[in-house]
C-alpha cells in the first residue's frame, strides 16, 4: 500500500508540474512575440526546472521547454548585440548599485568621523574621553561581531544552494552564470533539445529535431563558426525534405540560411545555389498558392475570414512577394564580393609578379661573379698616353723659347721674365 500511495503521490506531483509548467511556457510564448525576450528567458528557465526536477534533465518531456529557452537566449544575445548601452528590461543596472552603496558608505564615514570628532573636542576632560572612547570601541567591537555573523550567514546560504542545485547542463549553480555567455548556454539548451528529439521516431518530433539543426546553425552564425553552420543547416534540409512538401516556407528559410553561410565562409558558387533553391521554392510555392485562390469563387476571394484558406493564400502570395526581391538582391551581393575577391587576388599576383621580374632583370643584367667589361668613356680616362705626348710638344717648345730668349740677350735686348722687362725691376732692386 506505501508503495502504490507513493507512486500515485509521485504521478500527481509529475502531473502538477507539468501543468504548471506548461501554463509558464504559454506565458513565456505570449511574451516572445511580444517582444519582451527577457521576460520570456526567465519564464522558459523556470519551466525547464520544474520539468527536469520532475522527469529527469533528459526526458522528453523537457525537450520543448530546452528549445524555447535555447530560441529566446538566442534572441536575447541578438537583442544585446544590436542594442549596446540601452538598459534591457528585466536586467538590473549594477552601476547604480554600487554607486547607492558607495554614497552610502560615504555617508556612515562621514557620521563616524563626526561622532569621533565631537568625542575629542568634549568638555569633561580626559575621563570623560576615556570613558567616550571605551564607549565607542565596546560598540565597535559589537558592531564588528554583528557584521561577522551577517558574513557568515550569507556565506552559507549560497554553499547549501549550490550543493543542492545543478545547472540544465549539469554544472553546479556555485560556478557564476555570468561567465556563460547566452550564446554558450543556448548551444547548450539546443543541442541538448536535438539529443532528446533524435531519440523519437514521429514526424512531429523530426520536425522539431530539424528547427534544432536550424536554430543551432543560426547560433554558429552569430559566433562565427561558419563550418558548424553549414553542417547543421545541411542536416536540417536533409530531414526537412524527407518529410515536408517542395515547396514548403520552411525549407526555403532553410536554404536562405545556409546561402549566409556559404557566403561568410567564402564559398561563393554555393551560396549563389543555395539562395537560387530558396527563390525556386518561393515561386513554386507562390504558383500553388495562386491556383487556390483562382479555384475559388467570387465571393470567396474577397472573403475577409482569416481562417478562410482563400484568405491565407492571399496573405502568404503578398509575403513571399515581398521577400523574393530581397533574396535576389542577396545574390548580386554574393555576386560583388565574389568579383572583388577575384580583383584582390589579381593585384596580388600582379605585385608578386613585378617583384619577381624586377628581381630576376637586375640579377641577369650584371652577374656579380664576371666584371663588366669598361666602356668607352673609361677607356679614355684611364688611357693618358695622349697627355703625355702633348706634355713632351709643350717642353719642346719651351727649349726653343728658351734658345730664342739667350740669342735676343746676346744681341743687346734684355730678356724678359713672365712678360716684364728685366731692366725696369734692376732700379727697385738698388733702392731696397
Amino acid at each position: 500500500m506505501s508503495s502504490e500511495g507513493t507512486s500515485t503521490s509521485s504521478d500527481s506531483d509529475r502531473m502538477a508540474a507539468t501543468e504548471s509548467a506548461v501554463n509558464i511556457l504559454a506565458q513565456g510564448k505570449r511574451n516572445m512575440v511580444c517582444g519582451e525576450i527577457p521576460t520570456a528567458v526567465n519564464q522558459f528557465q523556470e519551466a525547464c526546472s520544474i520539468l527536469s526536477k520532475a522527469y529527469g534533465e533528459t526526458a522528453k518531456e523537457c525537450a520543448d521547454a530546452y528549445f524555447c529557452y535555447g530560441q529566446a537566449l538566442l534572441d536575447l544575445a541578438r537583442m544585446e548585440n544590436g542594442v549596446l548601452g540601452n538598459a534591457l528590461q528585466g536586467v538590473p543596472d549594477t552601476d547604480d548599485e554600487t554607486t547607492e552603496q558607495k554614497d552610502g558608505q560615504f555617508e556612515k564615514e562621514e557620521i563616524k568621523e563626526s561622532e569621533e570628532n565631537s568625542a575629542e573636542e568634549g568638555e569633561d576632560g580626559e575621563g570623560t574621553e576615556e570613558e567616550e572612547g571605551e564607549g565607542t570601541e565596546e560598540e565597535e567591537g559589537e558592531g564588528m561581531e554583528e557584521e561577522g555573523e551577517g558574513m557568515k550567514e550569507e556565506g552559507a546560504e549560497p554553499a547549501e544552494d549550490a550543493g543542492e542545485t545543478t545547472s540544465q547542463n549539469g554544472s553546479q549553480d556555485g560556478e557564476n552564470p555570468e561567465d556563460v555567455s547566452n550564446l554558450q548556454l543556448a548551444w547548450e539548451m539546443l543541442e541538448l533539445a536535438k539529443l532528446i528529439y533524435a531519440k523519437d521516431e514521429s514526424k512531429e518530433a523530426k520536425l522539431r529535431s530539424a528547427e534544432s539543426h536550424l536554430k543551432l546553425g543560426e547560433v554558429s552564425l552569430e559566433t562565427e563558426q561558419y563550418e558548424e553552420a553549414i553542417k547543421d543547416l545541411n542536416k536540417c534540409l536533409d530531414i526537412q525534405k524527407e518529410i515536408l512538401d517542395s515547396d514548403n516556407r520552411l525549407i526555403a528559410e532553410t536554404y536562405y540560411q545556409l546561402g549566409l553561410a556559404y557566403c561568410f565562409n567564402k564559398n561563393f558558387k554555393e551560396s549563389t545555389e543555395s539562395y537560387q533553391h530558396a527563390i525556386k521554392v518561393m515561386e513554386d510555392r507562390i504558383a500553388n498558392l495562386t491556383k487556390v485562390v483562382d479555384a475559388a469563387k467570387p465571393e470567396e476571394k474577397e472573403t475577409s475570414d482569416f481562417d478562410h484558406p482563400v484568405y491565407k493564400a492571399k496573405k502568404e502570395i503578398g509575403e513571399l512577394e515581398e521577400i523574393l526581391p530581397d533574396i535576389k538582391a542577396k545574390i548580386e551581393d554574393v555576386e560583388d564580393e565574389k568579383k572583388n575577391m577575384e580583383d584582390l587576388k589579381n593585384l596580388a599576383k600582379e605585385a608578386l609578379g613585378g617583384l619577381t621580374s624586377s628581381s630576376g632583370s637586375s640579377s641577369s643584367s650584371a652577374p656579380i661573379d664576371t666584371p663588366a667589361e669598361p666602356s668607352k668613356e673609361e677607356k679614355a680616362a684611364s688611357d693618358i698616353s695622349h697627355l703625355i705626348k702633348r706634355k713632351r710638344k709643350s717642353e719642346e717648345g719651351d727649349e726653343e723659347a728658351t734658345k730664342k730668349a739667350k740669342s735676343e740677350e746676346g744681341a743687346g735686348d734684355a730678356p724678359k721674365v713672365n712678360g716684364h722687362d728685366k731692366k725696369a725691376e734692376e732700379p727697385m732692386e738698388t733702392k731696397s
